[in-house]
């Protein structure tokens, strides 16, 4: 028999979840449609080395407690807790070192050893950071976006709103890490922010989620999941359940059902019908979306234009998670014990220019050459997820989908090879990690990650790229950035609406109040302050 809803989600990823789980809370009956055999999306971790080891195979870190989605669904009552580890994170090369902790203070401490003037640079511009972060960015990211001008105009009336506008729309990344710092630490440090943001660093402008990325590291608190990321999904899930909503795993959705230009439900692969009183929302990229469940033949002519050109990005992530009998211990922990102790790496890059370069090989469709690499070393702050004794870890690597040479098809063999590049880069800096100290490893290539999330379309993590044309009012696109689309009824809620991708809780978060609004329902949540969930 088919079955009605008020409203009806495409996609149990952490976006789909979080706007159910507001939706279901305020009342409505909710179904979330998910084709993967289990909910969660990118917040998973699974055995997928050795029993017993744990891996967190796409969010690593989150900071969905600075989110109000935390406090808003009281996801403490439903198991969900963060580590905040010190260090937060270490660059390490063979000889020397800097650390990155969850204050300002201790950090400018660990860069005075370097440079003295990078110190006194920081300590300013670390607090002015934080302030920003706060008064600009969080609302930006948690709220719909607005016409540039009229984001402008507020943001300058505030103080310290005129330079922050003068830095983010002015500077690449590169440009502003090389007037602030001379230590290549520091500069490399802002770099490496803004290509976990996904973004090309020679691009002018900073915008709100890559500006985030790159606070995060260097002034936010930087926290883990307690058992696993994981956890959050669950928590959703449980959230969603409890508010009587439905959550249908391992069931694909065919198509879109549209009636009087309104959309009326979904139609499942395995032939059932779910019906929509009220809306349809999709947390799955535009070109699923429009072009395979409503159906290319029914898109505007605008629309199809609009897909024709959005653009994917260039680059994925390449890791080989990896499970160990004791975690890496680095050569440069001789001269700093800490070192061995943080919880993300960068390791390498000993020559000024490596990251750039590599990320304009990979670009270009070429596996980088490894002069350096990313790590984490989960284990050490949360032993839950490993067995007594045992460590799990990985090692990452900005990559191209299609490769130069074979496209993402050769990603199997090339995948091999790579990791065992990035292992013996590994032990070149952590030589106790000779083969036998790796009981097991799971390779998980751009390929792999589009595999297992269709959505994630050429392996982008973000389901569309991260750049000033995609961003903000214009994400997706120009005229349909406000989380409704040209279907009476039909939202997006995904990582392709504003502000992006990475476990930040927004899009999902600003979809359901934008679908709260049409509806006329009453918000059960406060309006957002950043100043009530954030913490310094």
């Amino acid at each position: 028999m088919d079955e009605s809803y008020d409203g009806i989600i495409i996609g149990a990823g952490q976006n789909g979840l979080i706007t159910a789980a507001y939706l279901a809370r305020a009342g409505l009956r909710i179904a979330v449609v998910e084709g993967r055999p289990v909910a969660g999306g990118s917040f998973c971790t699974d055995e997928l080395s050795v029993p017993g080891f744990r891996h967190n195979i796409h969010a690593l870190y989150t900071k969905v407690h600075d989110s109000p989605v935390h406090s808003d669904l009281e996801l403490d009552r439903y198991g969900v807790s963060y580590v905040f580890p010190n260090p937060k994170k270490a660059f390490v090369r063979h000889d020397s070192y800097f650390l990155f902790y969850q204050d300002i203070a201790r950090t400018c401490e660990s860069l005075r050893r370097i440079s003295p003037r990078d110190a006194d640079t920081f300590s300013r511009v670390g607090p002015k950071w934080q302030q920003w972060y706060v008064d600009f960015v969080m609302p930006e990211m948690f709220s719909a976006p607005r016409p540039p001008q009229e984001w402008h105009d507020e943001i300058r009336r505030k103080p310290g709103g005129a330079e922050y506008l003068d830095v983010v729309l002015n500077r690449s990344p590169l440009e502003y890490t090389n007037e602030l710092f001379e230590s290549e630490y520091c500069r490399q440090s802002i770099i490496r922010g803004a290509v976990s943001a996904e973004y090309d660093v020679t691009t002018r402008g900073m915008p709100a989620l890559v500006f985030a990325t790159i606070v995060n590291w260097f002034a936010g608190r930087t926290g883990i999941v307690r058992g696993g990321t994981r956890r959050l999904s669950e928590a959703l899930e449980r959230i969603v359940r409890e508010n009587g909503g439905v959550i249908h795993t391992g069931v694909p959705v065919e198509r879109i059902l549209v009636e009087r230009g309104s959309a009326r439900g979904v139609a499942l692969r395995d032939g059932r019908e779910l019906r929509a009183e009220r809306f349809v929302a999709s947390s799955i990229d535009p070109i699923h979306t429009f072009m395979f469940m409503l159906g290319e033949d029914k898109l505007p002519v605008e629309v199809r234009e609009r897909l024709a050109n959005y653009k994917f990005s260039e680059t994925s992530l390449f890791r080989v998670h990896l499970a160990l009998s004791e975690r890496p211990v680095f050569g440069v922990s001789r001269l700093e014990p800490a070192v061995n102790e943080a919880l993300m790496y960068t390791i390498g890059f000993e020559s000024a220019g490596d990251l750039v370069r590599m990320g304009a090989q990979a670009r270009a469709g070429q596996v980088p050459e490894i002069a350096g690499m990313s790590a984490g070393i989960i284990s050490t702050h949360d032993p839950t997820q490993a067995p007594a004794g045992g460590h799990v870890a990985y090692l990452g690597l900005t990559a191209p989908f299609d490769l130069a040479e074979g496209g993402a098809a050769a990603w199997p063999e090339v995948g091999r090879e790579t990791a065992e590049r990035m292992l013996d880069l590994l032990r070149t800096y952590a030589p106790n990690m000779t083969r036998d100290k790796i009981l097991g490893r799971f390779i998980h290539t751009p390929k792999d990650i589009e595999e297992y999330l269709p959505d994630m379309v050429s392996g982008d993590i973000c389901q569309g790229k991260i750049c000033p044309e995609q961003l903000g009012y214009n994400r997706p696109w120009p005229g349909m950035s406000q989380y409704r689309t040209f279907i009476d009824g039909l939202y997006l809620c995904g990582a392709s609406t504003h502000p992006g991708g990475h476990a930040i809780a927004a899009c999902g978060y600003n979809a359901a109040n934008a679908i709260a609004t049409d509806l006329g329902i009453a918000k059960w949540w406060p309006a957002f302050d950043p100043r009530r969930t954030v913490s310094f």
